[in-house]
């Protein structure tokens, strides 16, 4: 078992996660329109972390919420000239730092 837990952190490591939350940090999910935060970090697995590259999201990217429909629905972000719709798991995965 605890070979597990240490793999997990090293995994972790190598891919921007934090076991603990930084003080400085919110989620996605959290955010209110029209506040602007930037990516530092991702919470999933391998599949996650694609999908969420694909849509041309990346750590260090800079967003804005444009609307948010509540606490489990669709959140509608903008980065660069792009707006996405993300549903509140997903939000929820992605830590930002407030710009």
């Amino acid at each position: 078992m605890g070979n597990a837990r240490y793999a997990k952190r090293n995994r972790e490591k190598m891919h921007g996660h934090n076991s603990r939350k930084d003080s400085h940090s919110v989620r996605l999910n959290e955010l209110l329109p029209g506040q602007k935060a930037r990516i530092i970090a991702v919470r999933g697995g391998r599949g996650f972390r694609e999908r969420f590259s694909g849509m041309g999201l990346h750590i260090g990217s800079e967003m804005e919420v444009l609307h948010s429909t509540g606490s489990n629905g669709m959140i509608l972000i903008k980065t660069g000239d792009t707006r996405l719709m993300i549903g509140h798991g997903m939000a929820h995965k992605i830590l930002l730092r407030l710009e």
